[in-house]
């Protein structure tokens, strides 16, 4: 099995309560199981990043 099939990525809505007003938003969350994360974002809708996410599975 490889890191790429052991990662969850999910879509998450930040409010600008949690990270600020410029920060707020739509982001790309990828979860490793060691509880290692990366981030990716803000984007203005989920739509979008899901869209991004799907583009990126394709390639």
């Amino acid at each position: 099995m490889t890191n790429a099939t052991m990662n969850q990525t999910e879509v998450k809505f930040l409010p600008p309560e949690e990270v600020g007003e410029e920060l707020s938003g739509w982001w790309i969350l990828e979860l490793e199981p060691e509880g290692c994360w990366d981030a990716i974002g803000p984007y203005d809708s989920k739509e979008e990043a899901e869209r991004l996410i799907a583009n990126r599975t394709e390639n």
